[in-house]
């Protein structure tokens, strides 16, 4: 063979085009090939041997076959359900080599095996841009519900800052303001989540210390739970060593958990604890969440850390949990919870203290290791 060559038809353009070329020897330039054995394989739907193509009378009259000056020439059909998806071609231009019909059999059969490959690529590509737009509808309807929740209680909050203010009565104000706010920390929390979520990331490893990293997550959520009359318990443990995580990811991880958490226990009677520790046999950082809320049955458990799954009606995203396990897979972790209804729910989070790729860790001013 002095050269072979494939062609494959472009959905779009209707147009043939090469997509591998192989010379038995370099030969720089475009490639080319002959219509007239092209057509013919198009109309007649069949494999081609040419012992001779410059004296064979079907081709004889084609220019690229006499420029070219082809001698023995095999052209298949890449044919998928009576369908041509392409062509496989090739020729040598030696006067003593000529191809036979074992060998023509030979890249026939070779032809229907690639269209059957072509064509499951095929359908692979739309089924995933299905898949890709019945996600989007699911994100959509999704987002749609709890974005008109938010944009409704900005709308009561800004109703009620303006009656304050044409009153000349600040208290009202400074109540619908609270509104306001509530539903912009919403907002910001929505997107927060949607940007980790759709993203593939490596986390930015940094030594860090876990508890500062839930220390300001309290700080956060301190007065939502104040608010609801619900106690923020904690239990940090005093040997905590600094190990590498990604300090805004593990912090969104905590931040989604702990609201859930404050959202899932009775007003006026609930309590959210949160302990570190650090286990020595593991060498991994665990931290757990556990609160006293009615929990979760064990139907909605197995469920829980699916995209867009909600125990909240309308009042949720179901994204806070799943960010939060692809956060913690990110960091070759493990996030677990274990629920039973009426018993309240406890998280446990998982971080290994060593992780595969440590060299470029960056040291954060401050911070020591305490192991």
């Amino acid at each position: 063979v002095d050269r072979g060559f494939m062609l494959l038809r472009n959905e779009t353009t209707g147009k043939f085009e090469p997509v591998v070329v192989k010379y038995r020897t370099e030969k720089p330039g475009r490639i080319t090939t002959s219509n007239t054995i092209i057509k013919h394989i198009l109309s007649k739907r069949e494999g081609v041997l040419c012992t001779n193509a410059m004296t064979d009378k079907r081709f004889n009259k084609g220019d690229s076959v006499q420029g070219y000056g082809l001698r023995s020439v095999i052209c298949v059909p890449i044919i998928a359900r009576d369908k041509i998806l392409g062509i496989i071609h090739i020729d040598s231009s030696i006067s003593n080599t000529s191809y036979t019909q074992e060998q023509l059999h030979l890249i026939s059969a070779i032809g229907y095996q690639t269209g059957l490959a072509v064509q499951n690529v095929q359908l692979y590509l739309e089924s995933v841009r299905v898949e890709r737009l019945a996600a989007t509808g699911q994100t959509v309807a999704a987002m749609s519900h709890y974005i008109k929740n938010i944009l409704q209680g900005l709308q009561g909050g800004a109703d009620t800052v303006e009656l304050g203010l044409r009153s000349n009565n600040l208290k009202i104000a400074e109540t619908g303001w609270i509104i306001v706010n509530r539903n912009l920390d919403k907002i910001q929390h929505l997107m927060l989540n949607m940007l980790a979520f759709s993203k593939e990331r490596k986390p930015r490893l940094e030594l860090m210390q876990i508890n500062s990293i839930v220390n300001d997550v309290l700080d956060l959520t301190r007065k939502r739970a104040d608010d609801r009359g619900v106690m923020l318990i904690t239990d940090l443990g005093d040997r905590m060593p600094a190990i590498p995580v990604d300090q805004d990811g593990i912090h969104q991880v905590i931040l989604n958990i702990v609201n859930n958490a404050i959202e899932a226990v009775p007003a006026n009677a609930g309590a959210v604890t949160l302990r570190t520790d650090f286990n020595e046999s593991t060498q991994e950082a665990v931290i757990t969440i556990g609160d006293n809320g009615p929990g979760i049955s064990e139907e909605e458990v197995e469920k829980i850390f699916e995209l867009f799954h909600s125990t909240k009606g309308h009042g949720g995203t179901g994204l806070g949990l799943a960010v939060a396990k692809k956060i913690v897979a990110e960091h070759n972790g493990d996030l677990d919870v274990v629920s039973h209804s009426g018993e309240g729910t406890l998280f446990t989070v998982r971080i290994p203290a060593e992780q595969p790729k440590t060299k470029n860790i960056t040291k954060i001013p401050g911070v020591e290791d305490t192991q």
